[in-house]
């Protein structure tokens, strides 16, 4: 099952992390928040995309934040499985969305859900 769910995974970057997420055990069918981070030279910039994205179904914001650097980043997260289409799909918008405010986009993660425990009994409790 586990190399059949691989190989329907496009061979791009994202593919690339949900296969390394597979082959660490993690079950791609358990929903968890997901954050795509965006980053901004400059506060305005990172509030006027937070003020948009905020109007995108079922997203939350954090509040925008700076680094030593002086790199502006939003959080965006929304809580669903990490499904190769999904994930590129909202990547993409908040990609869109965050160049118009002159930003881009710096990846996105979530923490790990562990699949089942195979201990060879096939017993459902």
């Amino acid at each position: 099952m586990k190399s059949l769910q691989m190989a329907m995974i496009p061979d791009d970057e994202n593919g690339d992390v949900l296969r390394a997420m597979l082959e660490d055990g993690d079950d791609l069918t358990v929903a968890r928040d997901i954050d795509f981070l965006l980053v901004f030279g400059d506060e305005a910039a990172a509030g006027a995309f937070a003020d948009a994205a905020s109007q995108l179904a079922d997203l939350q914001l954090s509040t925008p934040e700076v680094d030593d650097e002086g790199i502006w980043q939003v959080i965006a997260s929304r809580h669903m499985a990490p499904k190769h289409a999904d994930i590129t799909r909202l990547e993409t918008e908040l990609t869109v969305l965050a160049e118009s405010f002159g930003g881009y986009p710096d990846g996105w993660e979530c923490s790990r859900a562990a699949g089942p425990v195979d201990d060879g009994d096939d017993t459902v409790a």
